[in-house]
């Protein structure tokens, strides 16, 4: 019956832990065991088939229990062992079959129970030591699956296509051969000024200057392309663009998270690794080991440490009264979860407490997974920043110099007084005095420094120098330089790990060693493997997944959409890739060129299938409305920090810095007052920290920078491969209100009058130039001028609202009016689409 199957792996799943020899119950309690001897394939092979198999054999195995294999049923289920041979009334399969358990009725009341007859040839069965055929060694096979990422990556040669003309690389051979079976033409290359607008932001999420435009577009070389690509995959704001993609997956944040939400002040020493390892094209491979056991790494740097900062991202609990175990393990379960959507494109996570519903994983396969995790501790480990000496120094300075002042007043004020008061005490006042006091002051001047010291704050209680200068010293005690660290991972062999029932902490199951799943290539170590054994498996050439994963997420960057639109699951309930041996040729290619990122792009950027227009074509509105078959490039619009990047960028305010702690620039007032208790308070960064990029800024958790949510920045709670993209009324409010963006158009409207001296004309063209790259067309120049007319003359009959409007803006020779107009020109050029979009 199927039901029975159910049943089981229900309780399996659900009840506490058994033991392996369960307490026995009374055998009278079980039915007769068959006289005779029992053969396993005529007597009870069938009992498990007809009742078990359905849910307990070679396609499903719930609650961790398979019962047509021998070492598989002998080793039992996630709670335990079932079968003790020998021992039928200590064998949990038996008893809940025969109707013993109270808390287990199997097969359900709505079904017909094994028979007593059958029952009995189960008794009989383990009495006689459920014997299997075959049982040494049983008969388990590893787990094949048919589904396609589960498959080996093939070296896929491209296919012949007619338009050879097109072809700039293979990959253009692989979208061309689909577009040419479905006789669809593609689109024709992007004009120049486009193509340079597109490489910056895509490689670096700048715009470029209206001088870099002009350069690139009057290079008549033929490899002027591939230079402009080499000079932007050399720079250093190359880092900063993917190291910001890459922190939405690794949920970097500057906070723990929960309700007190505390502050992490040196998590950015992991970005910084992270951008410098993207800067210095540190192979995929080796960034993946260090990240994941850079700790394990022989002679660990103290940079291969820091890379373990990937997984010090957690959310952390620190309030009092918390179980510290409770959040341990659900830092691990997130490890777990992110190490396997990030990697290997899996929804692993669905099988913490029961075997996952769609993809061949067990719970136990799970526990075996996390058990790389569950013996990790988090360390922080002494890293000095390059400032730390010298302030460490000046502290210790200032400290001495206090002592000192301290000491001066004790020996010239109060050494007298105190000489003067021992000398002149009587015998009653020294009752008065406090027992200590009294003691020490009978010792004369025998005092050691202690004990000096003591009598000296008896006597200085009074005193308003002594007390003034005690203070001081006391109070720069309380503050000495902090020492700067970086938060890592370290083993801890000591702590076993178990399967958790339901996923529940209190409810630990059967012991889980270290492992991957079995539908993937074995994980290959010498001995117990461990968390740098997993890192290798990982980005090992036999494991179909990773690169296939890395691949497409670098992909989706580029083409607003992965070849496989589901990055995070490549399983069954994820989308069939649209470009499957495209997908493959990426995979391949990424590993036999050593894993480096920057000839992925290199190879991605430079296809003419990058290069095309992204002009929509009604003709393929019904046939390929997802662009799917990319016969065009799309369009994509900017994340939250590139858009204000940008326009930082243009006004001129951005500061190019690259790296360093993060910073506080301006937010509406009442945001941080939103979090508990008011405890982290928004206090803005001044000078240069105002102006850096939108990756720099300090991410609170529970009340991040409203900026960055209105435009649909991750929460960092949990990893996130593809960001949400929205267009809302607020959007473009915020865009055109928002004191940064306002900030943001004063300075450009002070950089368009300053650059450009000559007529209205030619300053419209240059604001134009500078936020979209093009020259305006004849017709938006009648329009811009029209507006700046307009708006020059409500100005000058509005000095009041006009001078508020300009701010800062005008220089000193500019009158107010003609300011403000330049404001709002530059206020309505930020909120172009064509501004906040990658064409």
């Amino acid at each position: 019956m199927r039901r029975l199957g159910l049943w089981l792996g229900c309780w399996l799943s659900g009840l506490p832990v058994v033991a392996a020899e369960p307490a026995n119950i009374d055998p009278r309690k079980l039915p007769a065991a068959t006289p005779g001897t029992i053969d396993f394939a005529r007597d009870i092979e069938p009992i498990f088939a007809k009742n078990c198999y359905s849910c307990h054999g070679p396609e499903k195995q719930r609650g961790g229990v398979r019962l047509d294999d021998a070492a598989a049923a002998l080793k039992g289920g996630n709670s335990g062992t079932i079968i003790v041979p020998g021992k039928a009334a200590a064998s949990r399969l038996l008893i809940v079959v025969a109707g013993l358990d109270r808390d287990l009725v199997m097969p359900p009341k709505e079904k017909m129970p094994l028979t007593a007859a059958e029952v009995g040839r189960l008794r009989a069965w383990i009495e006689q030591g459920a014997k299997w055929p075959r049982q040494a060694g049983g008969t388990t096979s590893a787990a094949k699956s048919a589904h396609w990422a589960f498959q080996p990556i093939r070296r896929v040669e491209p296919t012949v296509v007619k338009r050879q003309g097109w072809i700039r690389n293979d990959i253009d051979r692989f979208i061309l051969a689909r577009l040419e079976s479905e006789k669809i033409a593609p689109s024709a290359e992007a004009d120049r000024v486009t193509l340079i607008r597109r490489l910056s932001l895509d490689l670096l999420g700048l715009p470029p200057t209206p001088a870099e435009v002009d350069v690139f577009v009057r290079d008549s070389r033929p490899d002027a392309y591939g230079r402009l690509v080499e000079r932007l995959l050399s720079a250093p704001h190359y880092g900063e663009r993917w190291a910001r993609h890459w922190l939405d997956l690794a949920r970097y944040a500057d906070s723990d998270g929960y309700e007190q939400d505390r502050p992490r002040p040196y998590h950015w020493r992991y970005r910084d690794w992270v951008i410098q390892a993207i800067n210095r094209d540190l192979p995929f491979d080796q960034f993946t080991i260090e990240q994941l056991a850079g700790d394990l790494l022989p002679n660990a740097t103290l940079a291969q440490k820091t890379a373990t900062g990937f997984h010090r991202n957690t959310l952390t609990n620190r309030e009092g009264g918390t179980d510290k175990e409770q959040f341990r393990v659900e830092a691990c379960v997130d490890r777990v979860n992110t190490t396997a959507k990030v990697w290997l494109g899996l929804t692993l996570g669905c099988a913490q407490c029961h075997d996952h519903k769609y993809d061949p994983f067990s719970q136990r396969e799970y526990y075996q997974f996390f058990a790389f995790f569950n013996p990790d501790n988090e360390v922080d480990v002494p890293a000095p920043l390059p400032g730390d000496a010298a302030a460490r120094a000046a502290f210790d300075k200032r400290k001495a110099a206090l002592e000192r002042k301290l000491t001066d007043y004790q020996e010239t004020q109060l050494g007298p007084t105190l000489a003067m008061f021992v000398r002149g005490l009587e015998a009653e006042d020294r009752k008065k005095l406090p027992d200590k006091i009294a003691k020490l002051l009978g010792k004369g001047d025998k005092l050691n420094a202690k004990e000096r010291q003591l009598v000296f704050d008896y006597l200085g209680k009074d005193d308003k120098t002594y007390k003034q200068l005690s203070k001081a010293l006391a109070d720069h005690v309380k503050k000495p330089p902090t020492p700067a660290y970086v938060p890592t991972l370290a083993a801890n062999g000591g702590r076993k790990t178990h399967v958790l029932i339901r996923g529940d902490f209190l409810r630990p199951g059967v012991a889980a060693a270290p492992g991957v799943p079995a539908v993937l290539p074995p994980l290959k170590s010498r001995g117990q493997p461990g968390r740098l054994d997993l890192a290798r498996w990982v980005v090992s050439t036999e494991n179909p997944l990773t690169a296939r994963v890395i691949t497409n997420w670098v992909w989706h960057h580029y083409f607003g959409r992965g070849l496989v639109a589901t990055l995070e699951d490549f399983g069954a309930q994820g989308e069939r890739p649209s470009h499957p041996e495209l997908l493959d040729h990426l995979a391949s290619q990424f590993m036999q060129c050593g894993w480096s990122l920057k000839r992925l792009h290199r190879y991605i950027v430079t296809s003419a299938t990058y290069r095309q227009s992204s002009r929509v074509r009604p003709e393929l509105a019904g046939r390929d409305p997802m662009n799917i078959l990319l016969a065009r490039q799309n369009r994509i619009r900017f994340e939250a920090e590139i858009l204000r990047d940008n326009a930082l960028a243009v006004s001129g305010l951005l500061v190019g810095k690259v790296g360093g702690p993060s910073v506080k620039p301006p937010q509406p007032a009442g945001i941080s007052e939103l979090t508990y208790a008011n405890a982290a308070r928004w206090v803005e960064s001044k000078g240069e920290d105002r102006y850096r990029r939108g990756m720099y800024t300090w991410f609170q958790r529970t009340s991040p920078h409203p900026l960055l949510t209105m435009f649909d920045a991750p929460d960092a709670n949990l990893s996130c491969v593809r960001r949400d993209r929205t267009n809302t009324p607020l959007q473009a409010l915020t865009l055109l209100n928002d004191a940064t963006f306002v900030e943001c158009a004063q300075a450009l409207a002070k950089r368009i009058m300053t650059d450009k001296t000559g007529s209205v004309s030619e300053r419209l063209d240059h604001g134009f130039r500078l936020c979209v790259g093009r020259h305006p067309s004849a017709a938006e120049q009648e329009q811009l001028q029209t507006m700046y007319d307009e708006v020059l003359a409500l100005a000058q009959a509005n000095p009041k609202e006009a001078a508020r409007l300009a701010g800062a803006a005008s220089p000193a020779n500019v009158p107010v009016a003609e300011g403000a107009a330049w404001v709002t020109v530059a206020r309505m050029l930020m909120n172009l689409d064509e501004f906040v979009t990658r064409e």
